[in-house]
């Protein structure tokens, strides 16, 4: 069952609730149906919602109006999803292709931020037919964060949210996820309000950080990620978008995992400047980025 669901920053965004038989969710969508129109499916991080992938929707829409169809859930316990528990990216992963089912995308270029690069990852490894590329961006590491990259305060950010203090939860995002000072870049929207509508992802979150001890939540999921043997035998086209100035993953760890791709199969992008959410402080530049890597790919 889907039905309308108006609450979006931009206009030519659109939100619509879809129950699966495995969970109620959110999806956002820009440009055209997908009867007749190429794909892109993008899944967002943690502390976040599909709401960090409008500003990159409204770009699309904007500078390539009726060429993409473009999706962007909200995951279990993230956003406007049933506030289910996180078991692995694996659970992520169904979700992700639960709701591509329900909309009824057969394939799509997948594009994956931060925790969304796991069931990303996922997507193209183990459902090669679903996925028309594989985009990763400010990327979990193919071997997961081994409990290293993770927020140390990550239990003061869920007392945070659940106390509904605003100013604290803003700290710790302004320090995380957005480098300061990056708004508003590239015409985007006045600055404050697009943060503070972002924001409200991390508010909505009601069992974050999740049962650690039991394995259970976001942060769980990605330490205990690891599909880095599986990388040099893709098969779909992969490309890698990062800042050079991203606080959580440095530019040593995106060289390491650089090498583990196939040379022929992978293109990298580093964006001058930008931190750990370059589709937020980019938009524009990051659906051009977009565009020319599926052209590359026909």
């Amino acid at each position: 069952m889907i039905t309308i669901w108006d609450a979006t920053f931009y206009d030519s965004v659109r939100v619509f609730r879809v129950t699966t038989p495995r969970l109620s969710t959110v999806y956002r969508h820009s440009g055209r149906d997908w009867q007749d129109a190429e794909s892109i499916f993008f899944i967002h991080g943690s502390l976040a919602s599909g709401r960090w992938w409008e500003p990159v929707l409204a770009a699309f829409d904007e500078l390539m109006p009726a060429t993409y169809a473009c999706y962007a859930p909200d995951l279990r316990s993230h956003g406007d999803a049933d506030p289910l528990p996180v078991q692995g990216i694996e659970s992520l992963t169904a979700d992700c292709l639960s709701v591509m089912d329900a909309i009824g995308l057969k394939k799509a270029h997948i594009v994956g931020w931060s925790l969304g690069a796991g069931p990303a990852m996922q997507l193209a490894f183990d459902h090669p037919n679903r996925c028309l590329s594989l985009s990763l961006v400010s990327a979990l590491p193919p071997f997961g964060t081994r409990g290293i990259y993770l927020p140390p305060d990550r239990e003061a950010l869920g007392k945070a949210v659940r106390n509904g203090n605003f100013e604290e939860v803003t700290r710790i995002i302004k320090a995380t996820l957005l480098k300061v000072g990056r708004f508003p870049l590239d015409f985007s929207p006045p600055g404050n309000a697009l943060f503070y509508y972002l924001l409200q992802s991390a508010m909505q979150m009601e069992n974050y950080p999740g049962d650690e001890e039991h394995q259970e939540g976001a942060s769980s999921a990605m330490r205990f990620f690891n599909m880095a043997d599986r990388c040099a035998g893709i098969t779909v086209p992969v490309l890698n978008i990062h800042g050079d100035a991203d606080p959580l993953i440095s530019n040593k760890l995106y060289a390491e995992t650089r090498g583990m791709w196939p040379a022929e199969n992978y293109q990298e992008v580093i964006f001058k400047g930008s931190s750990h959410s370059p589709m937020v402080e980019q938009p524009r530049r990051f659906a051009v980025t977009l565009d020319e890597f599926f052209t590359t790919i026909y």
